[in-house]
């Protein structure tokens, strides 16, 4: 019996890591095995979702002096990934594997380690390593060209037309941007928070009450965020102390939320520049929080009345999915520095990826 090949998607974020991995094809109409991956991920390591579907979780990355270490991160799913599919599925093989990493373009140091890691394990396999917010474009827009706006503890924007035009907004950071972010919000929670504390304008007692609990005195807050290499995660953890104050009446945190919803149609209007069609969706966690999802929504019609604002089609692991499937079956999109790198079996360890000799692109001059 012939035993069919595999496709491996991961992503890699600040919150966690995430693997799926199914046999190539299976389960789409399309053939490009990049069928929504649906269910929740975060069970138990190793466990078999469906009959011929393995997912993993695994560590968030850390953000070390030297930068992140996604890599180390996906050399260790990809091992765990290779026991399990070994167990499992004795003699299956993996034809392609995608990763989305967060911070790829800043904070990875060597794009390229995260070649390496795949190719330690599957050295047959093509690999794709992609910025997440090229992974959380394709899932929401189900590989379509348009615009996307990633919303978890960063936030980022990516307009494109998945070949010549690639337009980024924000995704600097919570010290520098990520505007309507987890870490955003967080942020602006435990200042009002703070002026509640000291008096000044812009108090809220319930988020004080809230953030109290959560971190203990307020002196005691600069000395147990300031020096944490988490300090996003640790900022974005505040989120649903804010959602759940405003669901409770606290006008500052409804409309804190209503601000962070706004903040982020911003950039994706931004993202919205000539080459790239007027489709655009939102992902991620912080949409879930009240008013983020219709404030959004408001304000990108308020700017850009003639761009559509669909649902999103899937999650960023869904577009890592469609990536590895359109990987092995050679239609993938071209690829482009930084947000899209593809090695092909036989390409040194270490070695620049494989370019594309077609591919004829224009970064929208954004000074970034």
């Amino acid at each position: 019996m012939n035993v069919p090949d595999w496709v491996v998607a991961v992503d890699v974020g600040g919150t966690g890591a995430r693997l799926v991995a199914r046999p190539a094809g299976g389960g789409t109409t399309d053939g490009t095995g990049a069928a929504p991956v649906g269910a929740p991920v975060g069970a138990p390591n190793a466990t078999l979702a469906r009959p011929a579907e393995l997912r993993l979780s695994g560590r968030a990355v850390r953000i070390q002096p030297g930068g992140s270490d996604a890599a180390e991160v996906v050399a260790d799913l990809a091992r765990e990934a290779a026991r399990a599919l070994a167990a499992a599925h004795p003699g299956a093989a993996v034809a392609a594997a995608a990763v989305g990493a967060t911070g790829l373009a800043t904070l990875v140091p060597a794009p390229v380690a995260l070649h390496d890691a795949l190719a330690a394990v599957w050295p047959a396999a093509r690999t794709a390593v992609a910025a997440d917010a090229l992974t959380a474009h394709l899932g929401a827009l189900g590989g379509r060209p348009g615009a996307v706006v990633a919303a978890g503890t960063g936030a980022i924007a990516l307009g494109t037309d998945l070949h010549r035009t690639w337009r980024r907004v924000d995704g600097w950071g919570h010290l520098l941007g990520d505007l309507g972010s987890g870490s955003w919000v967080g942020a602006h929670g435990l200042r009002a928070a703070v002026a509640a504390h000291d008096g000044l304008p812009g108090a809220s007692p319930t988020l004080l009450h809230a953030a109290l609990e959560r971190f203990g005195p307020v002196p005691t807050w600069p000395a147990q965020l300031y020096p944490r290499p988490d300090r996003a995660q640790v900022l974005a953890s505040f989120v649903p102390a804010v959602a759940d104050a405003a669901r409770a009446g606290d006008a500052v945190a409804v409309r804190l939320l209503a601000e962070a919803g706004e903040r982020l149609a911003e950039s994706l209007a931004a993202a919205l520049v000539p080459g790239v069609p007027p489709l655009a969706a939102a992902t991620g966690g912080l949409l879930a929080a009240d008013g983020v999802a219709a404030a959004l929504a408001a304000r990108l019609r308020a700017l850009r009345p003639d761009v559509t604002l669909a649902p999103a089609a899937g999650t960023p692991l869904d577009g890592a999915l469609r990536l590895a499937g359109s990987l092995a079956t050679g239609s993938a999109p071209s690829p482009h520095e930084p947000w899209l790198t593809v090695r092909l079996p036989g390409d040194a360890a270490g070695a620049p990826p494989t370019p594309s000799p077609a591919l004829t692109s224009k970064e929208v001059p954004d000074g970034r």
